[in-house]
């Protein structure tokens, strides 16, 4: 059975709070114990005498994918190096033919891809062309995690979700930074800065009121310093996967309530949690929303030919 907005809430913050208490074996076995249940050719390889892993962790059979996981209790670079490196150049040697993409599987909780994993994943694809690399943090943990119907997850955290409506306080850790930085800008608008106006047809297309269709406009200034804020990050990568996670909820979402209203403001309980929080941070959300509408990654864009809310269609 798939889970509620309120039991994704729940259980988005019982993954953080579990998460901070994986390490070494517990962390490679509740990997192995996820990854088992989203996909059924995963293969979870143990250790075997002097034949070791052979550079293994994990094999996903049809897509061609190895894992190698790294959950210290302390991220520690030169360890690191070691991890990534050592089973790389075995899994070449004993694995060669087995797979074709390396997946660096680490307990980093932070939002963001560390600089030292993103270093060696660059240098290691230049020097390996024939093979992918990619990464697998918390964030992927996290999607993966919330893909799975309310029974899974309450199989993998051994509880309950609860069942009534409860405050969860956890923000998006890869928005955290951006949402700091919005808050501190205080979001206000800069007349200097020229603010593109989102399509009418959108906003008629999608149902909104008055009042939520003037809350878009109103934050869409902020979409400028949100634009800057991505283009001046290290990770290119990182805004278009926190964009992904953003359709994937809207996707729930929508097959959840029909009221675009609902989804507007469940969209910023999922960026900030259900708490009450202050009004810096809750317009620094509500920018995010407005932003992610702008650029076309949440909502629909009328067909070509959509004229109003009439359905009336334009003969070509």
């Amino acid at each position: 059975m798939a889970m509620t907005f309120t039991e994704r809430l729940a259980a988005r913050f019982l993954l953080t709070v579990k998460f901070e208490e994986l390490y070494e074996d517990e962390f490679e076995t509740f990997f192995h114990d996820l990854m088992s249940v989203r996909y059924p050719d995963f293969v979870d390889v143990r250790t075997a005498g002097n034949l070791g892993d052979m550079g293994s962790d994990g094999l996903s059979l049809h897509s061609g994918k190895l894992y190698a996981c790294y959950g210290p209790h302390a991220f520690n670079e030169k360890s690191l190096n070691d991890k990534f490196k050592g089973d790389l150049e075995k899994a070449k040697v004993k694995r060669k033919g087995q797979f074709h993409t390396f997946v660096f599987v680490h307990n980093d909780r932070r939002g963001g891809l560390h600089p030292a994993v993103a270093g060696l994943i660059a240098t290691a694809a230049q020097a390996n062309r024939e093979i992918k690399f990619d990464n697998f943090g918390f964030r992927r943990f996290r999607e993966e995690f919330m893909r799975l119907e309310a029974d899974q997850v309450e199989d993998l955290l051994r509880m309950e979700l609860p069942v009534k409506e409860a405050s969860y306080g956890i923000e998006l850790a890869e928005l955290s930074p951006l949402l700091d930085y919005l808050s501190e800008q205080r979001s206000r608008p800069d007349p200097t800065q020229p603010v593109e106006a989102p399509s009418e047809l959108k906003l008629d297309y999608n149902k909104f009121s008055e009042d939520t269709r003037c809350e878009i406009v109103r934050f869409l200034h902020v979409g400028v310093k949100i634009s800057n804020y991505y283009a001046n990050l290290i990770d290119i990568t990182e805004r278009d996967e926190v964009a992904s996670s953003f359709r994937q909820e809207f996707s729930r979402l929508r097959a959840e309530y029909d009221d675009p209203e609902l989804i507007v403001w469940r969209l910023e309980q999922y960026i900030l949690g259900n708490r009450t929080v202050p009004l810096r941070q809750h317009n620094a959300a509500k920018a995010v929303v407005a932003y992610f509408f702008q650029t076309c990654d949440i909502f629909d864009n009328p067909p070509d030919g959509w004229v109003g809310d009439e359905n009336v269609q334009v003969e070509r």
